[in-house]
């Protein structure tokens, strides 16, 4: 097994008038420590959004971006048609193919939303874009494993175009997880979100990340009574 730590501290900052947040890749900033990519993925970003903000109607093209909400009310409207608003643990998959627009933000007035946002390179170009939605109750959950994201919509999962699992997945101390690669040739990153823990016995806290390859399975145990952590495997 290859492994490479970024440390919570290390993340990217940006920050402006609308939101602020973390990212795991470089985004086109200059680093020495973040990555510009790691398999398909090349934006892995956490992101906060200030009461009453909002993002105007902007333009993707051949993309698949995931938003994981993690805390708040989001709103969401797009050329498709779709004008919805989305709540913690509920989950969009934008494939905006060959073009699509959309804006959004926060609804509150007080509150503000947090969301995680992945953006995956298709393995086709030029799709008829689409816009699909899990909501929070609609997850299959397996002992604290919830598919998320997959290339065949697995267990009520939304499908993308690529080959991408994307799990959420709480464990609790006395209880050890197990992952088996869907292919031993992918890549795995591992974000922890809340509590910390061990992978194949390296150690991981709250918003640091994992990077692994050149394995087969990933044997993960929490360090506190429990701990939440997305793990996404992705074709390198």
């Amino acid at each position: 097994m290859k492994i490479q730590i970024l440390k919570s501290a290390d993340r990217g900052q940006m920050r402006n008038a609308v939101f602020e947040g973390c990212t795991l890749f470089s985004n086109g900033m200059t680093s020495t420590k973040l990555p510009q990519s790691f398999g398909a993925l090349y934006v892995f970003n956490d992101d906060i959004l200030y009461p009453k903000s909002h993002l105007g109607m902007h333009p993707h093209k051949n993309v698949e971006i995931v938003t994981v909400m993690i805390s708040g009310t989001e709103s969401h409207r797009d050329t498709l048609g779709a004008h919805e608003e989305y709540h913690a643990g509920d989950v969009q998959l934008i494939s905006s193919g060959k073009g699509l627009h959309h804006e959004g933000g926060n609804v509150s007035d007080t509150d503000n939303a947090r969301h995680l946002q992945i953006w995956v390179a298709p393995r086709e170009l030029d799709l008829m874009p689409s816009v699909q939605v899990l909501k929070f109750g609609q997850m299959s959950d397996r002992a604290g494993e919830k598919l998320l994201v997959s290339p065949d919509g697995a267990a009520d999962s939304l499908t993308i175009h690529q080959d991408v699992w994307i799990y959420q997945t709480g464990i609790q101390q006395d209880r050890p997880y197990t992952y088996r690669l869907n292919d031993g040739q992918n890549g795995v990153l591992i974000y922890v979100l809340q509590g910390g823990v061990t992978i194949n016995g390296v150690e991981l806290q709250k918003h640091d990340t994992a990077f692994v390859t050149d394995t087969n399975a990933l044997a993960v145990s929490s360090l506190s009574a429990t701990s939440d952590m997305i793990l996404t495997e992705t074709i390198l």
